[in-house]
Protein backbone atom coordinates (compact mmCIF):
# COMPACT_ATOMS: atom_id res chain seq x y z
CA UNK A 1 0.00 0.00 0.00
CA UNK A 2 2.84 2.42 0.34
CA UNK A 3 4.32 1.43 -3.02
CA UNK A 4 1.34 2.47 -4.38
CA UNK A 5 1.05 5.77 -2.21
CA UNK A 6 4.32 6.79 -3.45
CA UNK A 7 3.92 5.45 -6.98
CA UNK A 8 0.62 7.85 -7.07
CA UNK A 9 2.52 10.62 -4.79
CA UNK A 10 5.15 10.32 -7.66
CA UNK A 11 2.94 9.72 -10.60
CA UNK A 12 1.05 13.83 -9.10
CA UNK A 13 4.46 15.57 -8.43
CA UNK A 14 4.95 14.56 -12.39
CA UNK A 15 1.89 16.01 -13.48
CA UNK A 16 2.66 19.19 -11.63
CA UNK A 17 5.96 19.88 -13.04
CA UNK A 18 5.18 19.05 -16.71
CA UNK A 19 1.84 21.03 -15.77
CA UNK A 20 4.34 24.41 -14.87
CA UNK A 21 6.98 23.19 -17.46
CA UNK A 22 4.03 23.87 -19.95
CA UNK A 23 2.41 26.77 -18.55
CA UNK A 24 5.45 28.98 -17.77
CA UNK A 25 4.74 31.24 -20.45
CA UNK A 26 1.49 32.27 -19.03
CA UNK A 27 2.52 33.12 -15.46
CA UNK A 28 3.23 35.69 -13.82
CA UNK A 29 6.16 34.77 -11.80
CA UNK A 30 10.06 36.24 -12.30
CA UNK A 31 10.57 32.84 -14.26
CA UNK A 32 7.60 34.63 -16.29
CA UNK A 33 9.65 37.27 -17.17
CA UNK A 34 12.35 35.57 -18.22
CA UNK A 35 10.30 33.78 -20.46
CA UNK A 36 8.21 36.41 -22.08
CA UNK A 37 10.16 39.68 -21.73
CA UNK A 38 7.45 41.83 -23.31
CA UNK A 39 5.55 41.90 -20.30
CA UNK A 40 5.23 45.06 -18.20
CA UNK A 41 4.44 48.56 -19.05
CA UNK A 42 6.47 50.48 -21.79
CA UNK A 43 6.26 53.94 -23.33
CA UNK A 44 7.26 55.19 -26.76
CA UNK A 45 10.45 57.08 -26.94
CA UNK A 46 9.88 59.58 -29.55
CA UNK A 47 13.11 60.57 -30.24
CA UNK A 48 14.47 56.90 -30.85
CA UNK A 49 11.74 56.01 -33.18
CA UNK A 50 10.97 56.43 -36.73
CA UNK A 51 7.31 56.99 -37.54
CA UNK A 52 6.09 57.18 -41.12
CA UNK A 53 5.51 60.96 -42.19
CA UNK A 54 1.80 59.54 -43.93
CA UNK A 55 0.02 60.18 -40.79
CA UNK A 56 1.19 62.25 -37.62
CA UNK A 57 2.95 60.85 -34.94
CA UNK A 58 1.09 60.81 -31.37
CA UNK A 59 1.82 62.78 -28.80
CA UNK A 60 2.36 59.48 -26.22
CA UNK A 61 1.94 56.06 -26.57
CA UNK A 62 1.87 53.09 -23.61
CA UNK A 63 1.68 49.74 -24.48
CA UNK A 64 1.21 47.52 -21.49
CA UNK A 65 1.61 43.09 -21.47
CA UNK A 66 -0.12 40.95 -18.98
CA UNK A 67 -0.22 37.83 -18.42
CA UNK A 68 -3.38 36.20 -19.13
CA UNK A 69 -4.00 31.90 -18.61
CA UNK A 70 -4.03 31.51 -22.61
CA UNK A 71 -1.09 34.04 -23.49
CA UNK A 72 -0.88 38.03 -23.09
CA UNK A 73 -2.97 40.45 -23.15
CA UNK A 74 -1.81 43.31 -24.60
CA UNK A 75 -3.40 47.18 -23.62
CA UNK A 76 -2.24 50.45 -26.08
CA UNK A 77 -2.90 53.88 -24.68
CA UNK A 78 -2.17 56.39 -26.78
CA UNK A 79 -2.66 60.12 -27.29
CA UNK A 80 -3.24 61.48 -30.53
CA UNK A 81 -1.31 64.13 -32.57
CA UNK A 82 -5.00 66.25 -31.96
CA UNK A 83 -4.71 65.08 -28.02
CA UNK A 84 -7.41 62.73 -28.43
CA UNK A 85 -7.34 59.55 -26.27
CA UNK A 86 -7.35 56.05 -28.51
CA UNK A 87 -7.13 52.84 -27.10
CA UNK A 88 -6.41 49.32 -28.65
CA UNK A 89 -6.44 45.67 -26.89
CA UNK A 90 -6.21 42.30 -27.87
CA UNK A 91 -5.60 38.77 -26.12
CA UNK A 92 -3.14 36.45 -27.70
CA UNK A 93 -1.01 33.81 -27.88
CA UNK A 94 2.02 32.86 -29.64
CA UNK A 95 0.10 30.15 -31.60
CA UNK A 96 -0.62 31.49 -35.15
CA UNK A 97 -3.96 31.83 -35.08
CA UNK A 98 -6.34 34.86 -35.60
CA UNK A 99 -6.91 37.05 -32.54
CA UNK A 100 -9.35 39.47 -32.24
CA UNK A 101 -8.48 43.27 -31.56
CA UNK A 102 -10.44 45.96 -30.04
CA UNK A 103 -9.89 49.76 -31.44
CA UNK A 104 -7.92 49.40 -34.36
CA UNK A 105 -10.02 50.41 -37.77
CA UNK A 106 -7.12 49.08 -39.88
CA UNK A 107 -6.68 45.52 -38.77
CA UNK A 108 -9.49 43.19 -37.00
CA UNK A 109 -7.89 40.33 -35.74
CA UNK A 110 -3.81 39.27 -35.21
CA UNK A 111 -1.89 36.24 -35.66
CA UNK A 112 1.09 35.96 -32.91
CA UNK A 113 3.80 33.82 -33.09
CA UNK A 114 7.06 33.46 -31.26
CA UNK A 115 10.15 33.88 -33.35
CA UNK A 116 12.89 33.80 -30.65
CA UNK A 117 13.39 34.29 -26.19
CA UNK A 118 12.90 38.09 -27.36
CA UNK A 119 10.60 38.20 -30.22
CA UNK A 120 7.56 37.37 -32.15
CA UNK A 121 5.93 38.28 -35.32
CA UNK A 122 2.23 38.93 -36.31
CA UNK A 123 0.01 39.57 -39.21
CA UNK A 124 -2.31 42.32 -39.55
CA UNK A 125 -5.30 41.07 -40.84
CA UNK A 126 -8.56 42.87 -41.83
CA UNK A 127 -11.82 40.61 -42.90
CA UNK A 128 -9.66 37.99 -43.55
CA UNK A 129 -6.95 39.29 -45.52
CA UNK A 130 -3.46 40.07 -44.25
CA UNK A 131 -2.83 43.59 -44.87
CA UNK A 132 0.36 43.85 -43.00
CA UNK A 133 3.30 42.44 -40.60
CA UNK A 134 4.58 43.31 -37.60
CA UNK A 135 7.97 42.65 -35.47
CA UNK A 136 8.56 43.05 -31.83
CA UNK A 137 11.81 42.28 -30.70
CA UNK A 138 12.69 43.07 -26.32
CA UNK A 139 16.48 44.16 -25.99
CA UNK A 140 18.96 41.30 -24.06
CA UNK A 141 19.33 43.70 -21.14
CA UNK A 142 15.06 43.92 -21.05
CA UNK A 143 15.22 47.77 -21.29
CA UNK A 144 14.14 48.49 -24.68
CA UNK A 145 11.20 47.32 -26.78
CA UNK A 146 11.40 48.12 -30.75
CA UNK A 147 8.38 46.97 -32.86
CA UNK A 148 8.64 47.08 -36.70
CA UNK A 149 5.85 47.29 -38.17
CA UNK A 150 4.74 47.41 -42.40
CA UNK A 151 0.69 47.38 -43.22
CA UNK A 152 -1.88 49.07 -45.76
CA UNK A 153 -3.69 51.04 -43.66
CA UNK A 154 -7.69 51.43 -44.08
CA UNK A 155 -7.25 54.62 -45.89
CA UNK A 156 -5.13 52.12 -48.51
CA UNK A 157 -1.68 54.01 -47.46
CA UNK A 158 1.50 52.18 -46.98
CA UNK A 159 2.77 52.62 -43.65
CA UNK A 160 6.47 51.83 -42.05
CA UNK A 161 7.03 51.88 -38.20
CA UNK A 162 9.94 51.68 -36.17
CA UNK A 163 8.64 52.42 -32.72
CA UNK A 164 10.83 52.08 -29.83
CA UNK A 165 9.20 52.16 -26.15
CA UNK A 166 11.29 52.33 -23.22
CA UNK A 167 10.63 49.88 -20.16
CA UNK A 168 8.72 51.81 -16.74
Amino acid sequence: MKFRSTLVAAALLNAVLVTSLTMAPVMTTGAEMALDPAIGTWSLNLNKSKLDASSPAPKSSVRTYSATPDGLKVVIHSVTATGEPHDMSSSFSYDGRQHPVTGSEDYDTIAVTRTGANESKSEFIKGGKVIGHLTRSVSGDGKTMTVTSDLTNAKGTKVHDVAVFDRQ
